[in-house]
C-alpha cells in the first residue's frame, strides 16, 4: 500500500502532463525604429525616438498588447552596436526576425523617420544614411524594395507595418519644407505574402501616417507626432470594442478620425492616416479579456509539456535530484493550468451574462 501511495501521485502527474495540448504558443514581436539625429546632410526630426519608445511601453504592458519585452526591438540612435539604427543594423535585424518567427505568431514593425524618394526609388533613412545623390542613398539608406521583400517572407499569422516617415523634407537646406507622401513611396513597400502554412487566415496591413499627397505633422505640446499621439491613445482603449479588443481597422478608424479634425482646426491642412490591409482575417493587436486568458493558459501548457520532457530526460539518466526539481515545477503548473481554466470559464459566463 504504501508503494502505491508513492507512486499514484507520479503516475498522475505523467498521464496529466501527456494529456496537455503540446502546441506551441503563439508569441507577438515587433521591431520599433525611431530616429530623430542624422549623421549627414539630413535634417533632425523632434518627435520619432518618443513615438517609438512609448509605442514600445504599450506593447509590454501586460494589461494592453501584452508582448514578451525580449521580443519587443527597439532601435534608435540612443542605442548602440547592433541597436543603432544603421541601414545594415536595420536590414539585418528584420532578416534575422523574418527566420525566427513562425506561423502563428504576430509580427509589427513600426518605423518613425524620414523618407524619401529620389529617381522613381524609395527609401527609408537610416541614421548613417546620405541622401547626396541617389548612388548614395542605395548604399547608406534602406531600399523600400528590400524591406517589403523580408516582410513578405514573414511567416507570421499576423503582420503590421506602421510608416510614419513623411514630415519636414529630409534635406538639410530645405527642412520647412514639406515633404509629402508620394504614389512611389507607397508603391515600394507593397507587402505580398506566401499562403500561412499553419492553415490559420492570415493578414498582412500597413498603416500609413497620411495619405498620398499630404505630410505628417506634428505637436509640440505633447512631444509627439499628431499621427502617433492618437495612436497611442488609441492603443490604450479609445479604439476598443465592447468586449476591449482592438483591431488594427478600429484603431486605423479612430487616429484617422481624430488626426483628420486637430490637423484641419490647427493647421488649416489635410492630413489622413489610412490603412491598407489584405488577407482573409481581422488583425487583432490587442485581444479581448477571454483571449488573455487563452493567452495565459496557453504559455502555461506549453511551460508544462517543456517540463514533461525534462522529466523523461532525469528518469533516463537517473537523476534524482533534477526529477524532484521538474515534478516540484510541473506539480506548480498544473494548479496553474487549473486556475487559468477556471477563470477563463468565470470570463465566459461574464460575457454571455
Amino acid at each position: 500500500m504504501k508503494i502505491i501511495d508513492r507512486i499514484t501521485p507520479f503516475l498522475f502527474l505523467i498521464i496529466f502532463i501527456s494529456s496537455v495540448n503540446t502546441s506551441q504558443a503563439a508569441d507577438k514581436w515587433a521591431l520599433l525604429v525611431g530616429i530623430n539625429s542624422y549623421q549627414n546632410n539630413i535634417s533632425p526630426l523632434r518627435f520619432c525616438v518618443s513615438d517609438v519608445e512609448a509605442f514600445q511601453k504599450l506593447l509590454v504592458h501586460p494589461d494592453i498588447a501584452g508582448f514578451d519585452a525580449d521580443k519587443v526591438y527597439l532601435m534608435t540612435e540612443k542605442q548602440t552596436g547592433s541597436n543603432l539604427p544603421t541601414h545594415v543594423n536595420v536590414i539585418k535585424r528584420l532578416s534575422i526576425l523574418a527566420k525566427m518567427i513562425q506561423p502563428e505568431d504576430t509580427f509589427v514593425f513600426y518605423f518613425s523617420g524620414h523618407g524619401m524618394t529620389r529617381d522613381g526609388q524609395s527609401f527609408l533613412l537610416a541614421e548613417n544614411s546620405d541622401s547626396s545623390s541617389v548612388d548614395t542613398l542605395k548604399v547608406t539608406a534602406i531600399p523600400l524594395e528590400n524591406v517589403s521583400d523580408i516582410l513578405s517572407r514573414v511567416k507570421a499569422r499576423q503582420v503590421l507595418s506602421v510608416i510614419d516617415a513623411c514630415r519636414n523634407d529630409p534635406t538639410s537646406a530645405r527642412s520647412d519644407r514639406d515633404n509629402l507622401l508620394s504614389d512611389a513611396f507607397v508603391r515600394g513597400i507593397k507587402v505580398t505574402r506566401a499562403t500561412n502554412i499553419s492553415g490559420i487566415p492570415s493578414v498582412t496591413a500597413t498603416l500609413y501616417a497620411c495619405n498620398v499627397g499630404e505630410r505628417a505633422y506634428e505637436w509640440a505640446e505633447k512631444g509627439h507626432g499628431v499621427f502617433s499621439y492618437y495612436l497611442l491613445e488609441g492603443l490604450r482603449g479609445s479604439a476598443a470594442d465592447n468586449n476591449g479588443e482592438i483591431t488594427v481597422a478600429n484603431l486605423a478608424d479612430y487616429t484617422q478620425k481624430k488626426v483628420a479634425v486637430w490637423v484641419r482646426e490647427q493647421e488649416g491642412k489635410k492630413q489622413t492616416p489610412w490603412l491598407e490591409q489584405s488577407g482573409g482575417a481581422k488583425l487583432v493587436l490587442v485581444g479581448s479579456q477571454m483571449q488573455a486568458l487563452e493567452s495565459q493558459r496557453r504559455k502555461l501548457e506549453s511551460e508544462l509539456n517543456q517540463i514533461r520532457q525534462q522529466l523523461s530526460q532525469a528518469s533516463k539518466s537517473n537523476d534524482q535530484f533534477s526529477e524532484a526539481d521538474a515534478k516540484q515545477r510541473a506539480a506548480e503548473l498544473v494548479e496553474k493550468v487549473r486556475q487559468a481554466k477556471l477563470a477563463e470559464e468565470a470570463e465566459r459566463i461574464r460575457e454571455e451574462a
